[in-house]
């Protein structure tokens, strides 16, 4: 019997290792910067294994939930004073019975156990049901089944239809050839059905193959990121060990749902805490808002306040006594000691500690949790097509919502729909539009006039090959409902246009027009362009895990998939190798003109790059499309090389992946330009132009071309009219980017009264940031709008610590859709969220989401406005009432010769500021609205009033100071005259 066997141990140890000692052989270790899964392999020395499937999401046990909510509690200044006062209390003659200091520190800390401990329990019961629910795993050549907490890496684990993927699962074998379908919603939020792949190195092995082999899995360690897997697989197909390359569509994540496939069988490679579900739930936000930081501020001058009122009352009692006539009834006089010093500054600390707002922080709690609860059930930001409320992410920075100065926006998907339409193309010196999604193309006059588009009713060659290099060049994927067997013709389709010797006619009139496949991809540029080849008649009609089917007027060919070299932001291209029916190798290119066109040594560059300005300049999205004709030795030698690099797992693996990829693409032939449009979203110009009014300055931070975001910014009003633009674009040198900026800031110095925006590109944003980051800073934040283009994501997080660290720390929020938007979001004050096309890894990230850029307005100038006040006045309400409280007792020591003497009973101590003072102040900063929703709408300028945390200021809490002295002495002199009277 083989034995479960490790080299090394990993994170955690696992609890239950004398039982899976005897189970089905696998070995497991950590080497250095990656994990080795050995399977079926004898003779190893037996080790300890990796942690287990048992998922903990649960802070406590039973036996440490009292001392380590205990220990979290006390961290809080309030708890742990009123702690030690309680001691204090119970140690000395006190002049306040003690349980009035320990029953409401014993309330506050009850109902906060109880809060936590509630929300344990559920997390505790949740994973009770996921570890307990059985699994089938196949051991010893027998399938049985067990606890999913039983499972172990290395085990081969079988997953049936519309059943959770218990683990971070390496697939091997489907029903499905060469695939399966997944849904991923409870990872990215992504609804639509997701297609993984069977491993090349074993899809032509059979299950029986699969179950009895030896295999050896090399790869990294667990990750957080659900878009990255890398590794490589060693396995005995039955004559020889072969070995592939590993990527994340071979992954099956924990936390999936397998849809439209029967069942699929893999190796568990991670389990337990180390799958990228459970690690990506111990993401938490670190962010604090303004109030909590005013609020610890102010305690300590509250602490700093009794402190000195201590002092005072001492030294008044030691000159009472020394000055004063010792009267009989007070017994034998004594003489002040040390210990009797030490006696009278604890009695007094004793007597002044209600100053401190015990129950503030569960108030504070409690009002940021109810109020949350409010953003999501607000009907305006509702999205009835997408049956979509807003969300709040987080209760903790609510009133951050109203303290907004800079907005850092996305473009794509964002500002606009992220719903794009194919509109133009440029192809040999052509340029071709679509109308109204027709299926057909017309032919552009020079002068670009749509009315005078002609139909073209026969494509030349160059036009075939175009269309049928968009309906390769993707990675995109055919949803399973929509596949019907169509039996077709199949032959050698346009070879003469592949070799581009001689123009080959079609009738385009002829084209049938067959119910179209249903698409689905992660971009949604290549699905449109794939969705408009399909309508123009060049149909990507099949896809398998190594071949891709093309219909052309109802004739199939039948293309070979060799190779994906993927996208990246880096790269900003990708590109597929194919071989055609003839044998040909064929390398398909697809990505931004600025990656594109450098490697283009034939076709009409010249034209397309002038169609490319052209189409950016009306805001249209456009990618440039070449190929590349490859012989067998370059290709082989393209495979030894890329093959090399995807089986290195440390941290160089992508450099030299890159290197492979660019080694190939070059010496391409224009195919043409592609333009899509993406529409701006409902009401995008009005919700900047409210934002604008309410003085929040917006930047917009987008990848794509400067012609493009500088069209969009003109469309929705981001840049006005009038403004005058300031561009600094394409520059490498720092120095030269250094003067521009100094330029540029004596030029909005000089005239301040009119209206500039800024254009700045990465390449420059690069050097300005490396030579002069605060002459951008300075001039960025001078102009009314500035728009960023071409940055990659780690820019764009760069540019909001550049401004948020800026003089006077303005505060700052950042919106976006996609997971290039995720580094922004996550530096912003606070990170909003759009539920849009891209996934849900923006929003999951984010404090707050919605679905639509237009909902921003009401949450930014109305719950932001609302949020904001309500945490203020309830925060300044707790100081004021306790100061009012506490100030009568030290001026009661006036008329008793600060004898320590309490001026309340003990039981009015107790609940003044449990209940008392607590729960109408609660009310009131759940339910108070200083200007109703639709007024802060219509006069968006309102917003500017609370900014700069003025609520919270010192000033205003000098005022609540004053006002707090003043009701004191009115009490006063109101006690005066009923006492007279």
């Amino acid at each position: 019997m083989n034995y479960v066997r490790g080299e090394a141990i990993n994170s955690q140890q696992n609890y239950h290792l004398e039982y899976l000692r005897n189970m089905r052989g696998s070995t497991t270790s950590t080497l250095g910067d990656h994990r080795v899964v050995k399977i079926n392999v004898k003779n190893d020395p037996l080790e300890i294994p990796f942690v287990n499937n048992r998922i903990v999401s649960n802070k406590y046990t039973l036996w440490n939930f009292l001392p380590k909510n205990l220990f979290e509690q006390f961290r809080r200044i309030a708890n742990f004073y009123f702690l030690l006062t309680t001691v204090i209390a119970l140690s000395i003659e006190s002049p306040i019975s003690p349980v009035t200091s320990a029953l409401p520190l014993a309330f506050v800390i009850l109902v906060t156990a109880c809060k936590q401990g509630y929300e344990d329990y559920l997390r505790y019961r949740m994973d009770q049901q996921d570890n307990q629910r059985s699994v089938t795993v196949i051991r010893n050549k027998c399938a049985q089944n067990i606890h999913c907490e039983q499972i172990v890496v290395g085990d081969l684990v079988k997953v049936t239809r519309d059943e959770d993927v218990p683990c971070d699962i390496l697939l091997l074998h489907s029903e499905t050839p060469g695939c399966c379908y997944v849904t991923t919603s409870n990872l990215d939020g992504e609804t639509n059905l997701k297609t993984l792949l069977i491993p090349k190195v074993v899809s032509k092995m059979s299950l029986e193959q699969i179950v009895a082999a030896e295999a050896t899995i090399t790869c990294q360690h667990p990750l957080a990121d659900l878009y990255t897997f890398f590794g490589k697989l060693e396995i005995n197909n039955g004559n020889e060990m072969t070995n592939g390359h590993l990527t994340i569509d071979n992954l099956m994540l924990r936390g999936s749902r397998l849809k439209d496939t029967e069942y699929v069988i893999g190796y568990a490679v991670y389990t337990g805490q180390d799958t990228k579900l459970s690690l990506n739930s111990k993401i938490v936000s670190n962010k604090f808002s303004t109030a909590e930081r005013s609020i610890n501020k102010y305690l300590i001058v509250f602490i700093v306040l009794l402190l000195l009122e201590v002092l005072l009352s001492t030294m008044l009692k030691l000159y009472v006594e020394s000055y004063s006539k010792w009267e009989v009834y007070l017994g034998s006089h004594y003489k002040t000691t040390f210990s009797t010093l030490v006696m009278d500054i604890l009695n007094f600390a004793i007597l002044y500690n209600y100053i401190i707002p015990i129950s503030l922080y569960v108030t504070v709690e409690l009002q940021k949790f109810l109020g949350s609860f409010f953003f999501g059930w607000d009907l305006d930001m509702y999205d009835k097509d997408k049956d979509q409320p807003a969300l709040a992410n987080t209760s903790d920075l609510n009133e951050e919502l109203g303290q907004v100065e800079y907005l850092f926006t996305d473009k794509t998907g964002t500002l606009t729909e992220n719903l794009m339409v194919f509109r133009r193309c440029s192809i040999d010196g052509n340029v071709y539009m679509e109308k109204d999604c027709d299926g057909n193309l017309y032919l552009l006059p020079l002068s670009g006039n749509e009315e005078e588009a002609v139909k073209v009713t026969s494509w030349q060659a160059e036009i075939w090959h175009f269309m049928i290099s968009i309906s390769l060049c993707h990675v995109v994927h055919i949803a399973p409902p929509s596949q019907r067997p169509v039996v077709v013709a199949r032959r050698t389709l346009f070879r003469e246009s592949f070799r581009l010797k001689k123009v080959t006619r079609v009738n385009s009139s002829l084209m049938m027009h067959p119910d179209l496949p249903e698409y689905q991809a992660a971009s949604a540029d290549e699905k449109a362009l794939v969705e408009a080849s399909a309508r123009c008649g060049v149909i990507f009609q099949k896809d398998t895990n190594d071949e891709m089917e093309v219909k052309v007027n109802g004739i199939a060919s039948v293309f070979k998939k060799l190779e994906i070299l993927e996208f990246s932001s880096e790269r900003k291209r990708m590109s597929v190798i194919v071989k055609d029916e003839t044998g040909d190798h064929w390398l398909y290119c697809k990505g931004a003109d600025s990656a594109v066109f450098p490697l283009i040594v034939s076709g009409k560059v010249q034209e397309a790059a002038a169609h490319v300005a052209d189409f950016s300049m009306r805001g249209l999205r456009t990618l440039v499309v070449a190929c590349k004709k490859m012989d067998q030795l370059e290709y082989e030698q393209l495979l030894r090389d890329i093959e090399q690099a995807r089986q290195m797992i440390g941290s160089d693996r992508a450099t030299h992946i890159t290197r492979a990829y660019n080694h190939i693409e070059n010496g391409l032939t224009l195919l043409g330009v592609t333009a899509v449009e993406d529409r701006l979203q409902d009401d995008v110009q009005e919700t900047l132009e409210c934002l604008r009014v309410a003085g929040i300055k917006v930047w917009m931070l987008t990848g794509d071309k400067g012609e493009t975001a500088e069209n969009i910014a003109f469309l929705c009003g981001h840049f006005k009219k009038g403004t005058e633009v300031l561009r600094l674009m394409g520059e490498t040198s720092g120095q030269t980017c250094f003067v521009t900026l100094t330029v540029f800031e004596r030029k909005v110095k000089l005239e301040p009264h009119k209206q500039y925006g800024l254009i700045i590109d990465g390449t420059s944003m690069t050097m300005t940031m490396q030579n002069c980051p605060e002459l951008l800073k300075t001039v960025g934040m001078a102009c009314e709008a500035v728009v960023c283009c071409r940055l990659t994501p780690l820019q764009k997080s760069e540019i909001v610590h550049l401004i948020k660290n800026a003089k006077g720390r303005p505060h700052t929020a950042a919106i976006g859709d996609g997971g290039n938007d995720v580094s922004m979001i996550q530096e912003a004050h606070v990170g909003i969220g759009i539920l849009g096309r891209e996934g849900r890894q923006a929003s999951m990230s984010a404090d707050f989401a919605f679905s639509k850029f237009m909902f921003l307005k009401k949450a930014l100038l109305v719950h932001g406005h609302w949020y904001y006040q309500r945490i203020s006045i309830l925060t300044q309400y707790f100081f004021y009432k306790n100061f009012v409280f506490i100030t009568p007792q030290v001026l009661f020591g006036l008329h008793n010769g600060f004898s320590t003497q309490e001026l309340y009973d003990g039981m009015f101590f107790m609940f003044f500021n449990m209940i008392f003072t607590s729960l109408p102040v609660l009310v009131y900063g759940l339910l108070e609205q200083s200007y109703n929703a639709k007024k802060l709408i219509q006069q968006p300028y309102l917003y500017k009033l609370y900014r700069k945390n003025y609520l919270l200021s010192r000033q205003q809490f000098m005022i609540w100071m004053c006002l707090s002295a003043y009701s004191k002495r009115v009490q006063q002199v109101f006690i005066k005259i009923l006492q007279r009277k």
